[in-house]
């Protein structure tokens, strides 16, 4: 990835540790998936500057947010989340108008500054995103509804068409366009999945005995006529 992004001039400097490399950046960042993100938190706090803005790009805000209190880290930290992407991950899949029109969450931690704030939402709106302020713990049970459960329902629906088909593999041969639709978000990277359901997890929890609910409802309708 680093030699590709270097190859197409996209990157100046292939840093593979945090060093100095990090010591001038007006923005850091995170990426990675969500638990490696807190973890790299003790390692760059000694290269933030003053006016440095420290950013995430994870689908789970609390544990991060936790940490950075915990460090003591608030007055650089402002939680990010752009509402977009695909099952697709990597270098290979990256594109130059992929948060374009996009919902670009923001989640200040309280002693940030309000111009590293408004210079933060000036940044995702040059790259024609739309910046939303959000509560962090409100955004965890938002994304955990829209985004994490939907993600649930399409991988078990998955493995549940692979344990119940027939020996020929009927259902798998035959499944079309509103299977694949339902199901495509399955096939994303299983390590960041992973880790968004354990780090979200309660609020995970809570959503799908909701919804179980509602399946509960649907079955007695449909067994009642």
């Amino acid at each position: 990835t680093l030699a590709l992004a270097t190859q197409e001039s996209l990157i100046d400097v292939a840093a593979t540790t945090i060093d100095d490399n990090f010591r001038h950046c007006h923005y850091i960042f995170l990426c990675a998936p969500v638990a490696y993100n807190t973890a790299y938190l003790p390692q760059i706090r000694e290269y933030l500057q003053e006016d440095c803005i420290l950013t995430d790009v994870g689908s789970v805000k609390a544990s991060i947010h936790q940490e950075i209190e915990r460090l003591h880290m608030e007055e650089h930290f402002i939680g990010g989340h752009p509402m977009a992407g695909s099952e697709k991950s990597g270098y290979a899949n990256s594109k130059a108008m992929l948060i374009e029109n996009a919902y670009y969450i923001l989640t200040p931690s309280e002693k940030v500054a309000e111009e590293k704030i408004l210079s933060y939402q000036t940044f995702v709106e040059s790259l024609k995103a739309l910046p939303v302020l959000l509560d962090y713990k409100k955004h965890d049970w938002i994304t955990g509804t829209i985004s994490h459960l939907p993600h649930i329902i399409a991988s078990s629906l998955v493995n549940f068409v692979k344990d119940t088909d027939t020996k020929e593999e009927l259902m798998k041969m035959l499944a079309a366009g509103g299977f694949k639709d339902i199901t495509r978000i399955a096939s994303s990277s299983p390590v960041m999945w992973q880790q968004i359901c354990l780090k979200n997890g309660k609020n995970i929890a809570n959503i799908l005995n909701q919804y179980i609910d509602v399946l509960i409802q649907a079955k007695e309708w449909i067994e009642t006529g």
